[in-house]
């Protein structure tokens, strides 16, 4: 029946139900540390190290003279420039493997990661051996023969000795992850 406002009713009622449809997945993050247990998580987290350790003896950029004379500035940059972007891609590589980062993609690429990375660690190598090199003649001589620059040289002398281990470094990573490749089945990589 009617009330009496004005031949309105005063309330209504209402039924809301609602479909779950499929179960939501947790966004929760998991960190894979066992990746880091393995002989190629090693060789990574060594890389990172050289890696601060070749920036932390080759910068600032400078070269050896007075204002006229920047003798070594190249040589400083090119490797500056090797060791920075490896390291920066090398600590992208990390972070994939530490969250996992493969397992939560699930579109269909035309690439693998781990051929990716085998090119990427390959390449690394040679860019790394052509950078201290360079670093090492470029101020090489001056250890000796250049007394008012001795301690420019003798950082830039040992970073590019560091650059040597990060050579290596690289090189057995990529071995390793060479290996790893031609091992792991197409469908599983």
């Amino acid at each position: 029946m009617m009330n009496e406002s004005n031949g309105m009713k005063t309330h209504t009622s209402v039924t809301v139900t609602t479909d779950p449809g499929p179960a939501p997945q947790s966004l929760e993050i998991r960190l894979n540390i066992g990746y880091f247990k393995t002989p190629a998580g090693i060789v990574k987290l060594a890389q990172l190290a050289l890696g601060v350790i070749c920036m932390a003896c080759a910068a600032p950029a400078l070269g050896i003279g007075g204002r006229k004379v920047n003798f070594g500035l190249g040589h400083n940059h090119w490797f500056l420039f090797v060791v920075v972007t490896s390291f920066i891609v090398t600590l992208i590589w990390t972070f994939f493997y530490l969250l996992q980062v493969r397992d939560f993609i699930k579109v269909k690429l035309p690439f693998t990661f781990l051929k990716i990375e085998v090119i990427y660690t390959a390449v690394a190598t040679v860019l790394y051996l052509i950078a201290f090199i360079v670093v090492l003649s470029g101020f090489g001589w001056c250890t000796t023969s250049y007394s008012a620059g001795t301690h420019f040289c003798d950082a830039r002398v040992a970073g590019g000795v560091f650059g040597l281990f990060n050579t290596i470094a690289y090189g057995v990573g990529a071995y390793l992850i060479y290996s790893e490749y031609c091992s792991t089945p197409h469908e599983l990589q």
